[in-house]
């Protein structure tokens, strides 16, 4: 979790929030943009990849006029390639900063940065970007949405039945790195499950659901949908990928219909950010 300083100043915002980061790379990537870097920092980036500050300069660097105030200063230039998106260029893949531990501090700083908690507009394109944001969610609105939630879950429950799909209890569909995909759901579902089952270990695998424990799961209460409409049966696959679809739009009205601040990424992350898993949290309820 965030450290102690960092958590108040999201809780002292516009829209008072909690940040986890997920390591998504969602922060580097997108539109274009500038990535800030100070004079004293190049030295520190430079070896962090072992070149010379020269080097460093005339391969990472440009210079940029902040219209903010009229400066000239420095910063990260873009990845190029057809296929870059706006990415930094120091992004290695989709995920890994290959500066991490010497990223400058407007990067360290996201999302605590002035425009974000001081502009409920900055803010809101901000949690667009960032699934480790999580807005502090109002009694009325949690109530409401878990209510209504639990009623699209028995809705879930009776079509998968219907299906004829059986769970064998294999465990292979909580362990993503053999199954082969990821499971991702709404920062709702997190909250609901956090909220019936905060305690849980260490996830066994790095990214796995910390729920599932010596090859069973030990949340299927507060389970997500991805969960409840995935089956080994390849007979049951398209009517349950299907049923996923119709149930998500209807959750996603769920959070429209109460007021419940939308998010969306994988549900290991979510789920750390709510600190279950080894992360010492309370299982209270954030977006």
């Amino acid at each position: 979790m965030a450290d102690g300083a960092a958590e108040s100043r999201g809780l002292e915002g516009v829209v008072p929030f909690r940040f986890e980061c997920h390591r998504c790379g969602h922060c580097c990537t997108g539109s274009s943009g500038q990535v800030w870097v100070e004079e004293d920092e190049v030295e520190g980036l430079a070896a962090a990849l072992g070149c010379s500050v020269e080097a460093f300069a005339g391969t990472y660097l440009r210079g940029v006029v902040d219209p903010a105030d009229g400066r000239s200063r420095l910063s990260l230039r873009e990845r190029s390639g057809g296929d870059a998106g706006g990415a930094c260029v120091l992004l290695e893949g989709a995920e890994h900063c290959r500066v991490y531990a010497a990223r400058p501090r407007h990067c360290a700083e996201f999302p605590f940065w002035p425009s974000v908690l001081a502009d409920r507009d900055a803010f809101e394109r901000a949690r667009a970007t960032c699934p480790g944001i999580a807005v502090e969610v109002s009694k009325e609105a949690r109530t409401a949405a878990f209510a209504a939630l639990e009623r699209l879950y028995e809705e879930v429950d009776g079509v998968t039945g219907a299906s004829g799909a059986v769970c064998r209890t294999s465990g292979v569909c909580c362990r993503f790195e053999e199954a082969g995909h990821e499971l991702y759901a709404t920062a709702l579902e997190a909250d609901y499950a956090a909220a019936h089952q905060p305690a849980a270990p260490q996830p066994e695998a790095p990214g796995r659901c910390p729920y599932h424990v010596a090859g069973r799961c030990t949340a299927r209460e507060g389970r997500a949908l991805g969960c409840r409409t995935y089956f080994c049966d390849p007979a049951t696959t398209t009517t349950l990928q299907e049923a996923h679809e119709r149930f998500l739009a209807r959750l996603r009205g769920i959070e429209r219909e109460c007021g419940y601040p939308a998010a969306y990424g994988r549900f290991s992350a979510l789920l750390a950010a709510r600190g279950v898993g080894g992360g010492g949290g309370t299982g209270e309820s954030d977006a």
